[in-house]
């Protein structure tokens, strides 16, 4: 009984959000076209766009060909998600968050355009997908890319707290520069964490690329050394990434050293804290 409530409560909060979001269809959100452009394309063009943007992707990574048959599919074509349970929703919101994890290291070319522009009309992932949104495409936070994307994406009320100051750099049409964003990551752990864990997400879900893994060192190593001093607290709050980051391949390896690097300039280790971290070292090859 309270299972099915919470089912129906679901669909009415999302049917009212629909409903308030297309009161005005004068104008769409869209990642390609002007709000007033977009109004005019219909649904079956913007999908034989993204299809056509998903088989150009499926040229540069044979990765993206099982999308063909989910999100990219005909079947798919008509599906409403305000009307889907929140288990067919949870679903697909997993394999939307596969595909953007998959695509980011595409997110400037034309083909990853087109087949945003699908699932922005389609499932509106800047409004129900933001976080997994944001989380693939944060590593290009200084292109004009980025800031197009991020005038479309509808922030929940919970989330205000944590992403509230891109609402102000989206309203001044500002590139969001690495200070800016270095500045409000010391000013809250929380955004710091949720870089960190969106780059460890794409390295365990098989997504890692170069452009991630300079990204995590390079803002990590900066947010280091924005610290006006290195105390207690930081190290266990930066340690655990470190030493994740340690338990990685490749490149990414690589990235968590240079982190420990920056870190070692900048504090003492504890005998516990160093102890951890050798441990860590010495369990890789």
């Amino acid at each position: 009984m309270a299972s099915s409530l919470a089912g129906q409560l679901f669909r009415m909060r999302n049917i009212d959000r629909v409903i308030t979001s297309e009161r005005s269809q004068k104008i769409r959100a869209s990642f390609l076209f002007d709000g007033r452009q977009a109004a005019d394309i219909d649904m079956q063009t913007i999908f034989d766009i993204g299809c056509d943007g998903l088989g150009e992707l499926r040229k540069m990574n044979r990765k993206f060909d099982s999308f063909a048959s989910t999100l990219f599919s005909p079947a798919i074509k008509d599906l409403d998600r305000v009307l889907q349970t929140r288990e067919e929703n949870e679903r697909l919101d997993e394999s939307i968050r596969s595909f953007l994890f998959l695509m980011a290291p595409y997110f400037l070319t034309k083909p990853a355009g087109k087949a945003l522009e699908w699932l922005v009309r389609r499932f509106r992932i800047q409004e129900f997908n933001a976080r997994d949104l944001l989380a693939a495409i944060l590593p290009y936070h200084e292109t004009k890319a980025f800031l197009t994307m991020l005038t479309i994406i509808t922030f929940e009320t919970r989330d205000m707290e944590l992403f509230g100051f891109l609402v102000t750099q989206r309203k001044a049409r500002r590139l969001l520069d690495r200070g800016t964003l270095m500045a409000q990551c010391v000013r809250d752990r929380a955004l710091m964490t949720f870089v960190c864990s969106s780059v460890f997400r794409a390295c365990q879900m098989g997504f890692e690329y170069a452009g991630l893994h300079a990204f995590y060192a390079m803002i990590f190593s900066q947010y280091i050394t924005s610290l006006a001093s290195v105390g207690g607290t930081d190290v266990q709050f930066v340690l655990p990434f470190v030493l994740d980051g340690l338990q990685l391949d490749g490149d990414a390896q690589i990235a968590a050293y240079m982190v420990l690097g920056t870190l070692a300039t900048r504090v003492t280790l504890s005998a516990d804290a160093l102890d951890k971290t050798l441990c860590a070292v010495a369990q890789r090859p």
